[in-house]
């Protein structure tokens, strides 16, 4: 499922130290016969069954998974960080829209109107915070991470789907020149508020390997630049990255 991008695919351990864990409280480990903490041993295939996101901060969280073998037997819970590729870019489960308020997290704005409510979709972000991205989008950007995983490549992250809220803030900081807040468009005309801009982990853009491999992939599934300063934003506009690739391009002001 787009929505639980983990489930019915193997992951490989990638720890020397996968220590286990109790999942009714999940700071204490699991401890042997022999009275040390036991482990899943690095390089074991397993499945991950469940996922629970412990909130450390505003959209930081410790993700731990419980896990089975190849052969469907439950092993136990572990961190996401010991599984290769530590979570990056899954998707844990979707959040429908509480109320229908239009400035509330689930509403969805373009060129200053408003949408309407939108379902989202939890994502593993770059830093191992939540993101959220519109279910609409989820398939194509689950099928694009893929891809990417299947190439030797890694898509991560930084900024998905935009509450009203989120974007005022970044706009209000742009406005007044604080440290660390880039160009934000105005609250209700930001492309992050409708569901389809996804800033991903690029930077600086050319050289960038995961970046390389976006400019002749991504419009395949979708995707295309949109914004000629800013390799790092992408969005899920279909009919456009069609045609962009028909004429061997990645970008809407190419």
């Amino acid at each position: 499922m787009a929505s639980e991008s983990y489930l019915g695919r193997p992951f490989t351990v990638d720890n020397d130290d996968a220590l286990l864990r109790v999942g009714t409280a999940l700071d204490t480990f699991v401890v042997g016969a022999n009275g040390r903490p036991r482990s899943i041993p690095n390089g074991s295939k397993v499945e991950v069954r469940t996922v629970k996101a412990v909130p450390t901060g505003a959209k930081s969280v410790s993700l731990f998974v419980e896990v089975a073998d190849t052969a469907g037997a439950l092993i136990g819970w572990t961190s996401a960080g010991n599984l290769h590729g530590k979570f990056l870019s899954e998707t844990l489960g979707e959040i429908p829209p509480p109320n229908g308020n239009r400035f509330g997290p689930n509403a969805a704005w373009s060129k200053g109107v408003f949408l309407g409510q939108v379902t989202l979709v939890r994502v593993v972000g770059t830093k191992g915070e939540l993101e959220f991205i519109a279910r609409d989008s989820s398939a194509p950007f689950v099928a694009l991470c893929t891809a990417a995983r299947a190439a030797g490549r890694s898509i991560g992250l930084n900024s998905g789907f935009r509450t009203f809220a989120e974007q005022q803030h970044l706009f209000d900081g742009h406005k007044r020149g604080l440290a660390g807040f880039n160009l934000a468009a105005a609250p209700g005309k930001s492309n992050h508020q409708s569901g389809i801009a996804f800033d991903l982990d690029v930077k600086p853009g050319d050289g960038n390997r995961d970046y390389e491999w976006l400019k002749g992939n991504a419009t395949a599934h979708g995707f295309i630049r949109t914004v000629s300063s800013e390799p790092w934003h992408w969005e899920f506009l279909p009919a456009k990255a069609a045609a962009a690739r028909q004429r061997g391009v990645f970008g809407t002001f190419m």
